[in-house]
């Protein structure tokens, strides 16, 4: 769609930065901080309050205005990540759930287990029969401290809380994190490692390398969000990619502290990134208007039927896809998508310095260095400076 816009657009000229994931968002704070800002950069939800504070960016609807029609080819709620006292910044060019557990049914059936756990107790007795074949159970790579916290724990809380527990913590409307289900949900997390649920390498090892691990038959699960199915139909081993499934964290029970069936379809999800625009003094109605055009043929429906093809889920709605080109682990992921209840992604809608306490206190977590209730308290101790 770039190079189409270029095409349509001869004589704009566009100078595209690339910048690995998990560098970006370190890079992108220093920019803000020099206050040196691309024309159009891609920001998540925890940078819009400084930006619009600032007064530096366009606002979503200032954007959208510029291109009839545009807005009309948007899902609903895709703003939502992006809004800031009631006004929405960033223009969204994805939404799906952060949180799917990739899993082999090859190995699940070696170990005799013929369908995937639905509760904690079926699911904690098909751990140990993983184990007891020599598979990691669950192989996760949190070496850049995100992806476990955003992609497991995120979910595991919402077994235990539910969805209004969190609008309540988010709006500082008397929810803490240090609430006993919270805490909980964090000791959950901190016994499956201890458990032996995950590799050993944990923290050392990121993403890519997780993946690896999957693909090369030594792990029964990993945890990944909406994005990975298109890379795992490019990258895994046909034979693994043909016994690959989709399923989601069992229910807790209410025995355990947790929700049972009532909140056993939450799933997070996102529009996770946004493309914002910078507003600068000297911008021409002819700048403005090419920012606008760019941004509408990189989030329009035509990109969004291309991105779903691929195995992507896009922010526009997409009403021309070919049926034919959807993969059977793309079907799995429209349907659990379909069945899920859809929860806000802490790390996309918090304060950057509460997200930051939520990454970055993780991996000793994880070893077992810091305890559940000292986790939350310093999680809560960055949410008070907030209010």
């Amino acid at each position: 769609m770039l190079e189409k816009f270029k095409k349509d657009f001869p004589h704009v000229t566009v100078n595209v930065e690339g910048i690995p994931h998990d560098e970006y968002e370190t890079k992108m704070k220093t920019y803000i901080s020099g206050g040196e800002y691309p024309d159009i950069f891609q920001t998540k939800g925890t940078m819009i309050p400084q930006l619009a504070d600032d007064g530096v960016v366009y606002t979503t609807q200032e954007v959208l205005n510029l291109v009839p029609g545009w807005e009309t080819q948007f899902k609903g709620g895709v703003f939502d990540d992006f809004t800031y006292k009631n006004t929405a910044y960033a223009i969204p060019f994805q939404m799906g759930n952060n949180h799917n557990i990739i899993w082999n049914s090859a190995i699940f059936a070696e170990c005799g287990i013929t369908e995937f756990p639905a509760d904690w107790d079926s699911f904690a007795a098909a751990v140990e029969k993983i184990k007891a074949k020599g598979y990691i159970p669950i192989v996760q790579g949190n070496k850049a401290n995100w992806l476990v916290p955003s992609l497991l724990l995120n979910t595991i809380v919402y077994r235990y809380t539910g969805i209004d527990w969190y609008i309540s913590l988010r709006e500082n409307k008397g929810a803490k994190f240090t609430d006993k289900p919270f805490v909980d949900a964090v000791a959950l997390l901190q016994q499956m490692a201890k458990n032996g649920y995950f590799n050993t390498d944990i923290n050392s090892i990121d993403q890519h390398q997780m993946y690896t691990v999957y693909y090369n038959k030594k792990a029964a699960m990993m945890v990944d969000g909406f994005w990975g199915i298109g890379t795992f139909e490019k990258e895994m081993p046909k034979d693994v990619l043909a016994v690959t499934n989709i399923a989601q964290f069992p229910a807790i029970p209410e025995s355990m502290g947790g929700g049972g069936a009532k909140f056993a379809k939450i799933n997070q999800a996102a529009a996770g990134w946004g493309y914002i625009t910078t507003k600068r003094k000297t911008d021409t109605p002819e700048k403005r208007a090419a920012m606008a055009q760019l941004l509408y043929y990189l989030t329009n429906s035509e990109e969004g039927t291309i991105v779903v093809e691929n195995g992507g889920l896009p922010a526009a709605k997409t009403p021309n896809v070919n049926q034919s080109k959807l993969s059977p682990l793309y079907k799995q992921l429209l349907a659990l998508n379909n069945e899920s209840q859809y929860g806000p992604v802490f790390d996309v809608q918090l304060n950057p310095q509460v997200v930051d306490a939520f990454y970055a206190n993780t991996q000793e977590l994880l070893l077992g260095s810091l305890t559940p209730q000292r986790y939350a308290e310093l999680i809560q101790a960055e949410q008070d400076k907030t209010r």
